[in-house]
């Protein structure tokens, strides 16, 4: 598909919701609900209905006499292809079809069907997203798989083959601070393919970042082609599932893909320069992180707030995960001795400040500047530790003091672009503090602060982070040496 015509996609002058509904328990009534609700130019397609929510409803797709550019489909598979053809007739460039009972049903005659969809599709000039999909979410088109998400543009970008996985980040992504370009689901891909679209992706200038949840492809030489492509220009985080054989069942009963070879996939992936990762909340983690902070040169990480025994468990986070706990050169210990009270503390990484900065967090602020003009370290986690403590022992709010002190070490850390700082912010606690503990995150993330709940999610994204930086020196490397 041209990129122009893509972008209409995106961009839609007009969107039909076929099979829409005035019956909130209807999906063609979530779909035209959260279009609507987004400021979408949308239309509703039904036959048996006069209006929905106020708007005239209109017979077919080819009998709006407004321009239409896309549709989403929500009605009986056996009506899709009459509604395929009306879409070619109205020079409707894609649709996207939430209708399962297609090849995922593992059935000889749900393999027809999707046969007979990518057919009539070809034939009236109409590409399918889908089926099995909820379609696509992108906030600066006015587009919304439902109701409520927010329509605040970002530079991150998330092609999905579970329509539950895309609508869980976008719903979620604000938490992490994560704003999108574009989603979409993909379903069974029976027509526009992942390739495709990351394809589009790669060469889209309203995206930086691309995540993908995948579970398989029909064409694997040509999706690790394009994902190697891609991956030399932007970041592309991806998470392959039904890697276990449970798990791949699952996806052939989910989207009718094969799932393929863990190691093949490991391997490709890594080969591509794409950062892979195990779930949802490692997904979350690493497009946070590659939206706020800088790739470290290197996986030398300095611990600091932890108490001793936290310390010891956070050394083992960063190193299970590919991180090394490093050394302080001797002025950096000389420095922290001038300013860590004693005793009970350690200026040795990892820095453990006990509980002196229960009433002065300015030492934490302090601690975190000095670690950070080390050139033996390439990155810092900061564990805001024993905050519990501190919300319910003082009687004053510790809130405006973290977020004071972290303000000013926001803007030291300017003098060291290449050092990125994770700070730790665990959530468990009484409902009262938790609740507290929750719009502190909030505030410290819409400040630009990567924030994670654990030292092991910390580390983890970090490590991920690295392994990008390395990737790419080792390709300028061997660039430069074909050159010479």
């Amino acid at each position: 598909m041209p990129s122009e015509d893509m972008d209409r996609i995106f961009h839609p002058r007009g969107v039909a919701v076929v099979g829409a509904s005035p019956n909130p328990s209807k999906f063609g009534f979530i779909f035209y609900y959260g279009l609507k609700n987004s400021g979408a130019p949308v239309y509703p397609v039904n036959p048996n209905e006069r209006e929905v929510l106020g708007d005239r409803c209109y017979p077919t797709v080819d009998a709006i006499p407004y321009e239409v550019d896309y549709a989403v489909i929500s009605i009986p598979a056996p009506s899709v292809p009459k509604v395929i053809e009306d879409c070619g007739r109205k020079g409707v460039k894609a649709v996207s079809i939430y209708t399962a009972g297609y090849g995922e049903e593992g059935t000889e005659e749900g393999r027809r069907r999707e046969r007979e969809l990518a057919e009539t599709a070809r034939r009236s000039g109409v590409r399918v997203i889908g089926p099995n999909c909820i379609g696509i979410y992108c906030p600066k088109g006015r587009l919304s798989f439902f109701a409520g998400l927010p329509l605040v543009e970002g530079e991150v970008a998330f092609l999905s083959q579970s329509g539950g996985h895309a609508e869980e980040l976008a719903y979620k992504a604000e938490n992490w601070g994560i704003r999108f370009s574009k989603i979409v689901s993909f379903g069974n891909a029976c027509d526009v393919t992942p390739e495709e679209l990351l394809e589009y992706l790669g060469e889209d200038p309203d995206t930086k970042i691309i995540g993908m949840y995948v579970e398989g492809s029909r064409d694997g030489r040509r999706f690790f082609e394009v994902l190697r492509r891609v991956a030399a220009r932007k970041p592309v985080v991806v998470w392959k599932g039904g890697e276990t054989e449970a798990g791949a069942r699952a996806v052939a009963s989910h989207t009718g893909s094969l799932a393929g070879s863990v190691q093949v996939w490991r391997a490709a992936l890594r080969q591509a320069g794409a950062i892979q990762v195990e779930d949802f909340e490692e997904m979350a983690d690493v497009l946070h992180a590659l939206s706020r902070l800088p790739l470290p040169r290197g996986r030398r990480v300095a611990v600091v707030g932890a108490g001793g025994g936290a310390g010891v468990a956070s050394t083992d986070a960063c190193e299970k995960n590919g991180l090394r706990v490093a050394p302080l050169s001797e002025e950096t210990v000389r420095r922290l001795e001038e300013v860590v009270p004693t005793p009970g503390t350690s200026v040795r990484n990892p820095v453990d400040l006990s509980y002196f900065a229960l009433f002065d967090f300015s030492l934490m602020g302090r601690c975190v500047e000095i670690l950070a003009s080390d050139p033996g370290v390439d990155a810092i986690i900061a564990h805001v530790s024993h905050l519990d403590m501190m919300m319910k022992a003082l009687p004053t709010s510790p809130e405006e003091e973290v977020l004071h002190v972290m303000a000013r070490v926001k803007e030291r850390m300017r003098a060291f672009p290449e050092k990125p700082l994770a700070l730790v912010l665990a959530l468990e606690s009484d409902f009262e503090i938790q609740k507290r503990k929750v719009e502190m995150r909030g505030k410290l993330v819409r400040e630009g602060f990567c924030v994670f709940p654990t030292t092991a999610r910390a580390a983890r994204a970090l490590s991920h982070l690295a392994f990008l930086r390395e990737f790419r020196e080792r390709r300028a490397r061997a660039e430069a040496s074909q050159g010479s």
